[in-house]
């Protein structure tokens, strides 16, 4: 396989050479724009095209637009003065998307004491559903817990506010 710069490829593909130019165009002006407006608007906001001599830039709320809005005659001339022929600012509010959280599902954890306190209630009870189902909420707990490595002593006490 031969080895190509990327640069001659992509000039040499049908449909992709027309894109190359307004790619860089739009890295161009986002580096300028990055230069031009305050750290805070600059986080709400980007340049997505350059269409017509107009830069379209998306804000993430009206009130971010409503600032870039009064800034845009001084933009229009500080692009010009950065080599880039600009008429005219097109402000579009497009709120950003929320990336997607993974939730993790809550998982309730049983403390020895009420493992210890679910065991004694199922022992009280008459064989039934419920005993079974506590004695399996208790087993759980426990499961869940490993080996006990709290003290005795505490534990007493722990189980004497649960009585109380």
């Amino acid at each position: 396989m031969h080895s190509k710069n990327l640069r001659a490829y992509l000039d040499s593909a049908v449909g992709i050479a027309g894109l190359l130019p307004q790619a860089e165009r739009l890295i161009e002006l986002r580096r300028i724009y990055s230069k031009l407006v305050p750290q805070q608007l600059l986080r709400s906001s980007s340049i997505v095209n350059y269409k017509q001599k107009n830069v379209v830039i998306f804000a993430e709320n009206n009130a971010i637009a409503a600032k870039l809005r009064l800034l845009s005659p001084r933009l229009v001339n500080d692009f010009s003065k950065c080599g880039v022929e600009v008429t005219g600012i097109r402000l579009e509010v497009q709120p950003r998307q929320a990336p997607l959280k993974e939730t993790v599902p809550k998982r309730a954890r049983l403390s020895p004491a009420g493992a210890e306190s679910l065991e004694a209630l199922a022992r009280q009870l008459p064989d039934s559903k419920l005993k079974q189902a506590l004695a399996g909420f208790a087993a759980r707990g426990r499961s869940a817990q490993g080996p006990s490595q709290s003290d005795p002593v505490d534990q007493t006490r722990e189980d004497q506010r649960i009585v109380k």
